[in-house]
């Protein structure tokens, strides 16, 4: 198969890394010093589950010169999608599968709407990944999971049939992606807003019981959101989510929206806080504490532009 994945952060670069062991025709799409460094030096992989790896795929920084793909995997932050979508839309035929790995809950919606062809596929993942200022991913976890759905066509099948490498990937093809997007989405939404506006780790939050509290409030806030969108979750899915944040992660652990943040780095914040907020005026429930967090949030990152 020709297989494309643009964006080669921690996540792309990690399902690079999976398609480079099994597949001979892969290209990746980077720009810049990302470019530079992957055709000096490969897509170099320190990895919990696939140990230390470098491969040399293809590299272009023009996809349309990689020809029609059978599968293209777009792994940028939410907030590039259009703009990676646009840029390969001329390697997507009628049968080509475009499959975004990215957070969110609706980036397969903004695909479908941005490409004039070919078959998409939701996904939701859940695996540790980040990369280093060589270019250099690392992978954390020990685990590694993509779930995918596409509902009336065989595309999240073959993706699975691609991706699904015991010890590497678990990639598996469901019915309904909605309980487990929503239930990271909700995390997310929490998790990512709370961590950015304190600047803190989860020790920032478990230390402080007031921000405990917030926490707590910005999970049932954005579950109230997700049932009244019809969303099919668990009751215990709140206290869940606050459990595995604070008693089943290292409380050293932050946000990839913090990070961004303390860097003063373009965030996920409508991703998450902005999307949120959409989605609950649609469908009429009130979440006073996301909207003033997000609303801070908003003139914390417009001040940042404008003093960079």
């Amino acid at each position: 198969m020709n297989i494309m994945v643009s964006g080669i952060g921690g996540i792309g670069g990690y399902i690079a890394s999976v398609l480079c062991a099994h597949e001979s025709d892969v290209t990746l799409v980077a720009r810049r010093k990302r470019r530079q460094s992957l055709e000096k030096n490969g897509l170099i992989l320190h990895s919990l589950l696939m140990g230390e790896r470098v491969f040399h795929p293809a590299v272009t920084d023009t996809p349309a010169s990689a020809g029609i793909q059978d599968m293209i995997f777009i792994c940028t932050k939410t907030f590039s999608l259009v703009q990676a979508l646009q840029d390969v839309i001329p390697c997507i035929g009628p049968a080509t599968i475009v499959v975004p790995v990215m957070n969110g809950v609706d980036h397969d919606d903004i695909t479908r709407r941005t490409i004039p062809c070919g078959i998409v596929v939701n996904t939701v993942i859940f695996v540790t990944c980040s990369y280093r200022d060589d270019y250099s991913i690392d992978q954390k976890s020990r685990y590694a999971r993509l779930l995918v759905s596409s509902p009336g066509t065989a595309g999240a099948a073959e993706v699975a049939a691609v991706l699904n490498h015991e010890g590497e990937l678990e990639c598996t093809a469901v019915a309904d992606l909605r309980p487990e997007l929503w239930h990271k989405f909700i995390l997310n939404c929490a998790y990512n807003t709370i961590t950015a506006y304190y600047g803190c780790t989860t020790r920032g939050l478990a230390e402080h019981p007031e921000r405990l509290q917030q926490f707590r409030t910005l999970i049932r806030e954005a579950y109230a959101v997700a049932r009244a969108g019809d969303v099919p979750l668990d009751e215990s899915v709140a206290e869940n989510i606050y459990d595995q944040i604070l008693h089943r992660r290292s409380l050293d652990d932050t946000s990839s929206m913090a990070r961004d943040f303390l860097a003063h780095r373009p965030s996920e914040l409508e991703t998450f806080g902005g999307t949120l907020l959409r989605y609950a005026v649609r469908w009429h429930v009130s979440v006073p504490l996301s909207e003033s967090f997000y609303t801070l949030l908003r003139k914390k990152e417009s001040s940042y532009r404008e003093n960079p």
